[in-house]
Parts: structure tokens; C-alpha cells; sequence
């Protein structure tokens, strides 16, 4: 098929095609390579764990899934903490470090039911709970500031003239925090269970794609919020989320969000919207469909095998992309016009280079649809081409990038979703 990212001549196989074929040292080791230079998640450490235990390296394999364990115990996730222990227990039974972390565990547990004996009494006599007075201005300020409609109105809903008694239940659950421009707040695939809401300056949302590399998809400012994925649904970061600028945040964790959303049920829907924007985000969608193949590197090693070199601008790459697709080579196309994409992005125009992902994403999305009648196909190929060609007719256009062409979107009763 036209759009086909998956058909890349000589591309090396992928972590997931070596474990298919059993060979499972190799996996591991193009996994290494893959997360080298950077900080892996906890999903990837957990992945990493994987491949090494069916490498037959259980004992390299040991110490990440005890540092996991460790994490999601801090964090509040117990069950998540018990499953990489028990896969630890699995390498060599009766591990010292490993019984001593399920009794660690053991004990929180127990802690925990006991503390929750006593709300109800502690509820009942809710003026024996300190009164931190700076917090309590800052929440009511910032509620008294939020619009009253819209994604903003969450802080106006669980903070304005918030009562006194209801403040004290939620205190321990509420942290003013500082980033400077550039700091992480929050990273994709950590573990989480608090909503920020923003309190001063802005920040920005970026996910990871295929290729293993984070684009901004949006930006938030002051009034917005974001981690609601995750404290709703118990799930990790599904983004990283830095500071863009310096900024103030008011940080509510899970036992807080709770107890303030039964309080004051108008925020409910607030959360749930929010968490149902992201699902259908098309935007996050078009960055995650980004494959292996799509990466920088396989782009200037595409540019450089044919056309002699890499260092082109945007818009001559836009062209040498437009003549590989008329030539068939649609794979190594699709390369470059991703990397596009992602320089723009990271020079600091996120909604041109996610506007072309999207529009790359429609695209091949419509090609492998099965039910799409080939008279339709044909003339979404079209449309792709024009407009892959408008964008390497010069700078101007190319930051108008992303208005679909009227017959493209008839083509097949389908809109941008």
C-alpha cells in the first residue's frame, strides 16, 4: 500500500520481530541501544527486564525489577509493586531482598487499613485538624481566579470559598510546587496519581512516538490543568509534561482529588471530559503512530543514499520527499516528511510539524483501511500529493501547513478525528 511505514528496505528488525524469531540476546541488546543517552521509563525498565529474563540474564534482570518494586511502592502502587516482585521471586525463589520488600509491603497495607479506621472520627471533629492559612489563600486564590465555564473552571469548582472544614481534610493532599523554564514536572510512563493544576506560567504536553523520540502536542497556561489520566485511572504518565516557562502549580493527590470531587460533584464531568478529550486526541494519535522507521537518523541516511548529502532545509526535504513518492519509494518518503515534522516542532512551531504528523497519520490511515473503496484510495493518494507538494513550494506555505483539501475530506465520508 501507498502509505505502508512498515515496508522500509533494509531496515534492521525490530526489538519485537527478534523476540518473534527467539533470538532474544539480540532483542536486548537493540532494546539497550534504543533507550541509550537518556533516562529510561519505568515501562522500559520493566521491558528491559523482560527480554533479559528470557535471555536467560535473570540475574542482570534482578536488580531492575527490585528498583521497580521500589518505585511503585513509593508511589502508592501496591498491586504494581507486588506483580515485579513476584516476577522477581520467579528468577531465584526465596531471595532475601525479595522478602523483605513483600513484608515491607505487608506492613504499609496494614498501616493503611488502620488509618482509615480512624477518618470517620477524625472527619467528625474536622477543627482538631491543623489550618495551614498561606495554602488555604493560595487554593481560594486560585479558584476566585478561574473562569467559570470550560477545562479552566476546575480550580473556581474544588477551591473557591472552600470551607474551612473541608480545607483541613484535604490539606495533607495539596502541595504548591516551582518549576523553572525547562524542568520536568512529569514524565511519560512513571507512575502518578496527582492532578496539577496550573497556577502561574504555562507548560507543555509532549508524548513519545515510535521512533522512540517525545514532540510537543500542546501547550497549557495558567488555569489549565493535566495528570487527570492518571489520577482517574490509576494508570502511568501518559505523557511528559515541562515546564515551558517558570512556573507555579497546585499538586492534588489521589486521596485530596477524591474526597474534594465527592464534596463538590461539578468536577467530575470536568475530570472525566478532559480524560475523554485525551483518548480521542488526534494529535496524540498522529505523534504515536510514528514507527521505528521514522526517526531522524533513518531520514538523513534516506536523503543521503539518494540526493548525496542531509544538510537540506525544510522545504528542499519537502521536494526530494515529493520525488521519492512519485517514484515509489513511499517508505523512505514518509521518513523525511516526518522529519520535517519534528524539526519544526523542536524549533519551536509544535502546531505546523503536528499538523503535518496528522496529516501523514489521515493519510495512511485511509490507505490501510479495508472497507475503503480503491476509487477513494486513489484519490486520497492525490490529495496527499498536491498537498506534499504545495508544502515544498516555500517557506509560506509550509507554515500553513495543515487545511485538508475539500475533496479529500469527501473522499470517504471520514473527517479528522
Amino acid at each position: 500500500m501507498v502509505f505502508d511505514w512498515l515496508k522500509g528496505s533494509g531496515a534492521p528488525p525490530s526489538v519485537d520481530e527478534l523476540v518473534a524469531r527467539g533470538r532474544f540476546r539480540q532483542a536486548v541488546d537493540a532494546f539497550r541501544a534504543q533507550i541509550q543517552g537518556r533516562t529510561p521509563t519505568l515501562a522500559e525498565r520493566l521491558r528491559l527486564a523482560d527480554l533479559l529474563v528470557l535471555a536467560d540474564r535473570g540475574d542482570e534482570a534482578l536488580p531492575i525489577l527490585l528498583g521497580a518494586a521500589d518505585e511503585l511502592a513509593r508511589y502508592g502502587f501496591a498491586e504494581r509493586a507486588l506483580e515485579a516482585l513476584r516476577r522477581a521471586d520467579a528468577i531465584t525463589p526465596g531471595q532475601p531482598e525479595v522478602r523483605d520488600r513483600f513484608a515491607s509491603l505487608a506492613r504499609a497495607a496494614r498501616a493503611k487499613v488502620a488509618a482509615a479506621r480512624v477518618l470517620p472520627e477524625e472527619a467528625s471533629d474536622p477543627e482538631s485538624l491543623p489550618l495551614d492559612k498561606a495554602l488555604l489563600a493560595f487554593v481560594r486564590e486560585l479558584g476566585d481566579r478561574a473562569p467559570a465555564t470550560g477545562r479552566e473552571a476546575l480550580a473556581r469548582v474544588l477551591f473557591s470559598d472552600i470551607p474551612h472544614y473541608l480545607f483541613r481534610r484535604v490539606s495533607e493532599g495539596l502541595r504548591r510546587r516551582s518549576f523553572a523554564a525547562g524542568e520536568i514536572v512529569v514524565t511519560e510512563g512513571e507512575p502518578g496519581d496527582a492532578v496539577f493544576l496550573i497556577a502561574s506560567g504555562s507548560v507543555r504536553v509532549l508524548v513519545a512516538g515510535g521512533h522512540g523520540r517525545a514532540l510537543e502536542i500542546r501547550r497549557l497556561d495558567a488555569g489549565d490543568f493535566f495528570g487527570e489520566v492518571a489520577a482517574l485511572s490509576g494508570t502511568p504518565r501518559t505523557a511528559t509534561v515541562v515546564a515551558a516557562t517558570d512556573c507555579e502549580l497546585l499538586e492534588v493527590d489521589h486521596p485530596a482529588l477524591g474526597r474534594l470531587v465527592e464534596a463538590r460533584p461539578a468536577a467530575r464531568p470536568i475530570l472525566e471530559g478532559a480524560r475523554a478529550g485525551r483518548a480521542q486526541s488526534a494529535e496524540e494519535a498522529a505523534v504515536r503512530s510514528l514507527p521505528e522507521a521514522a526517526s531522524p537518523e533513518r531520514a538523513a541516511a534516506v536523503l543521503a543514499a539518494h540526493f548525496g548529502g542531509s544538510a537540506w532545509s525544510p522545504r528542499v526535504r519537502l521536494q526530494f520527499a515529493k520525488e521519492m513518492l512519485d517514484s515509489g519509494q513511499e517508505a523512505d518518503a514518509l521518513a523525511v516528511v516526518a522529519s520535517v515534522a519534528e524539526e519544526l516542532a523542536a524549533a519551536g512551531h509544535p502546531e505546523t510539524g503536528i499538523a503535518i504528523l496528522k496529516r501523514v497519520e489521515k493519510a495512511r490511515r485511509r490507505d490501510d483501511h479495508p472497507k475503503t473503496p480503491r476509487p477513494s484510495r486513489a484519490a486520497s493518494e492525490a490529495a496527499f500529493r498536491i498537498w506534499l507538494s504545495s508544502l515544498a513550494q516555500g517557506p509560506d506555505t509550509l507554515m500553513r501547513a495543515s487545511a485538508p483539501p475539500a475533496e479529500e475530506e469527501g473522499a470517504d465520508g471520514e473527517g479528522d478525528r
